[in-house]
């Protein structure tokens, strides 16, 4: 899917989770099975975001807080979308206190990288959020805790389990 497709649909919800079921035609001109990177635009407010598949060959894609205040649109609303793969790189970075960390700790670095790569990014992202560094350590703190403890209790710091 090289060139943007575009409809227009109405935002549902599942549980709290506004979406669009995308069309058909645009899954499979999308050729590609599984979660695929995504871009375009919510009425005409551009987004990244990541279509789910949701079986026989179809996607959904969440319409996320952020891309609904940016279009001013909520659930009922109709939107006009746009979409095209996005084969720009999804890195998230890695504080550079964690980095450290990480190193001086055997235990935690190995249960890093026993982490699957969704729980890496999910945990660097909640990382990358802090707003002020008194606020980042803390949470790096809780971090390696949770990795060293290795117990597989819930972590406060996501709610992830290692």
């Amino acid at each position: 899917m090289h060139m943007a497709h575009r409809c227009s649909m109405i935002i549902r919800k599942i549980g709290i989770n506004p979406y669009v079921n995308v069309p058909s035609g645009i899954s499979r001109a999308i050729e590609k099975r599984g979660y695929v990177p995504v871009a375009g635009t919510v009425n005409g407010k551009s987004m990244r975001a990541t279509l789910v598949p949701i079986g026989n060959g179809k996607h959904r894609l969440y319409i996320n807080g952020d891309m609904r205040d940016r279009a001013g649109v909520d659930v009922g609303d109709r939107i006009e979308l746009t979409l095209r793969v996005d084969h720009r790189p999804r890195i998230v970075p890695m504080p550079k206190q964690l980095a450290v960390r990480l190193k001086k700790s055997r235990t935690a670095g190995e249960a890093w990288k026993k982490l699957t790569p969704s729980r890496r990014k999910e945990i660097l992202r909640y990382l990358n959020f802090a707003k002020h560094p008194e606020t980042l350590q803390r949470n790096i703190v809780k971090a390696i805790a949770m990795l060293t403890k290795r117990g597989g209790k819930k972590s406060s710091l996501t709610g992830i389990r290692v």
